[in-house]
């Protein structure tokens, strides 16, 4: 199978702290000396919120909550891997040996759902809490999205720098994912679509959908301690309205809204999945009014500007939080920013289109940067041009004219070097970490002292056999190498004894379309064992030898199955000068 890779780990969704080298030491500024001391924030703890409830801060990237009841316990998420998850679940049980009776996933994001196997045993009886539509959102970025979220992730959170490179990511110490990892998410077992409330241990519990960060988003309430769980609607820095790794629109004025309804509960106790706690309604109040205004000001500034004919970048240009919201310790730019967030709106509600008629059909970025080459009077001029903007530290200029300089010639050193210089500097005057590891990363990997995988670990059996196998198919259709099956018109059928499924994959003419069920009329019919087929599509097994042993022909022949799998490629040649 030429390339085939298809990495349905939604681990690697969120990347890890694999060391690497960036090739320098950064040095500091105002701005990354706000950003280490917002590492305060994250120092490892269990913290007794009240009596009965525990939140364990800075074992990763996120919290995970211990409610603790007559006669047993819940947990409010659960890592982003089983080796923070123990090591939370140790210093847990160190508080209570009462077993877990239920866990509770407040959103889709495998920070919050990927550890949930180290707090109960594997016969464990526990019921799985969650929204209706978490699991789809989890499945589809595994299966469709994976490899570019991946590679986004491990920039944006610096995956393969030095430790000392890396201060915090922003909303926690660090991701404790790394190419040793192993995760295990215990899918739900009960599901709601607007309001759920159940007795746990004793514990009334009231589960209401919230979205914000994520359309399947819930709030956590304890109405008898008094206790708000925001899941990620919430936590010490400008929200990610948009994440710089990649994301479908978040709308925000349903996050506004959602905390709205935080506000109504007037909760004494807030216990975000990231970060410390708060306690004190009045406190409490206040944050999550300063956030949802933070929130709806960067909106309705947006849009009002929008409606004046504003291009995006314009709006990025301009949009800034009034100096009372500025000063909020919970609207820092730690994660999110207004400039990122009103790109997003514009986005999200118009868009690609600018408006502006040039951007209907734009010339494509190769032949636009030979042009603009051109037009400065080549190479050699364009290269001046970089080193007069980097002999005067116009490190962003730096970049926007070496986008050109290295399409032309991806090899050319002075571009290079000059590229590696500038983002190295931006980094050293930036605070948000998302940016600020981006910036390192690309410096590093373009300087030869790292490079960035498109995964980080291999999924395990378990991880294989929870995935659904229609998700692998999801993944097989936007590998599928249009331009080889043009004239290409099959009909293959899965058939599967564990579970017992069958699915009819048809490929039409560089279009797939995928059936349920056995097609009598399909060209290649084959047998195969389910783990064996996810195993295959993950590449842990080799395509060759997987063609010739683990699949039984009830119709069609080897080598003409092997050609079908051939045809799913998610490898793109580039155009030349890309």
């Amino acid at each position: 199978m030429t390339r085939f890779v298809l990495l349905l780990s939604a681990l690697l969704i969120l990347a890890g702290c694999a060391p690497g080298d960036s090739g320098r030491d950064t040095a500091s500024a105002p701005a990354v000396d706000a950003l280490h001391d917002h590492s305060e924030e994250f120092e490892e703890d269990v913290i007794e919120v009240t009596d009965g409830v525990y939140v364990a801060v800075g074992f990763g990237i996120a919290n995970s909550i211990m409610i603790e009841g007559d006669d047993g316990l819940i947990i409010v998420d659960t890592m982003e891997s089983m080796e923070a998850a123990e090591r939370i679940a140790e210093r847990f049980r160190e508080i209570s040996d009462k077993p877990v009776e239920a866990i509770v996933y407040t959103h889709s994001h495998p920070d919050h759902i990927l550890g949930a196997g180290a707090f109960v045993d594997a016969d464990d009886d526990v019921e799985v809490l969650a929204h209706e539509s978490l699991q789809d959102q989890a499945d589809k970025i595994s299966s469709e999205l994976q490899p570019i979220i991946t590679r986004r992730s491990m920039f944006m959170f610096g995956n393969q720098l030095r430790d000392e490179d890396r201060t915090n990511v922003g909303i926690g110490a660090f991701v404790d994912t790394h190419e040793d990892s192993t995760v295990q998410m215990i899918r739900p077992t009960r599901t709601f679509d607007d309001r759920l409330e159940v007795e746990v241990a004793g514990v009334r519990v009231v589960l209401e959908h919230a979205p914000g960060e994520t359309d399947d988003q819930i709030l956590v309430w304890l109405p008898e301690k008094e206790v708000l769980l925001p899941g990620d609607n919430i936590y010490k820095a400008f929200p990610n309205l948009y994440t710089i790794r990649g994301t479908s629109y978040r709308d925000p004025t349903q996050w506004a809204d959602s905390l709205d309804r935080m506000r109504e509960l007037k909760p004494q106790y807030m216990v975000p999945s990231h970060g410390r706690p708060l306690s004190g309604q009045d406190h409490i109040h206040s944050v999550l009014t300063d956030y949802r205004d933070g929130i709806r000001y960067v909106y309705d500034q947006t849009v009002r500007m929008m409606n004046a004919g504003l291009t995006p970048d314009e709006i990025a240009a301009r949009i800034e939080l009034p100096p009372h919201l500025a000063e909020s310790p919970y609207l820092q730019p730690f994660y999110g920013k207004p400039e990122w967030s009103a790109r997003a709106i514009y986005s999200g509600l118009l868009g690609w289109f600018d408006s502006n008629t040039t951007n209907l059909h734009p010339t494509p970025p190769a032949e636009k940067a030979r042009r603009m080459t051109d037009l400065i009077g080549g190479v050699q001029a364009l290269e001046k041009e970089v080193e007069k903007a980097a002999e005067a530290e116009d490190h962003q200029w730096v970049l926007e004219l070496t986008d050109y300089l290295l399409r032309v010639e991806p090899g050319n050193d002075i571009g290079r070097q000059a590229r590696v210089a500038s983002l190295r500097a931006l980094a050293a005057e930036e605070s948000n970490p998302n940016a600020r590891h981006y910036y390192l990363t690309e410096a590093g990997e373009l300087a030869g002292d790292l490079t960035v995988p498109n995964r980080l670990v291999e999924p395990t059996d378990n991880m294989l056999e929870s995935i659904p196998l229609e998700q692998f198919f999801r993944g097989m259709s936007v590998a599928l190498d249009a331009e080889a099956a043009l004239d290409v018109h099959k009909r293959v059928t899965f058939e599967f004894s564990d579970p017992d499924e069958a699915y009819t994959l048809v490929v039409r003419n560089g279009v797939t379309e995928l059936l349920e069920g056995k097609d009598p009329d399909a060209d290649i019919h084959v047998r195969v064992d389910s783990l064996a087929f996810k195993q295959l599509l993950a590449e842990q097994r080799g395509g060759i030898q997987s063609v010739m042993l683990d699949f039984e022909y009830v119709k069609g022949g080897r080598l003409g199955f092997g050609r079908f799998l051939n045809l799913f490629d998610p490898e793109v040649e580039p155009v030349a000068g890309n």
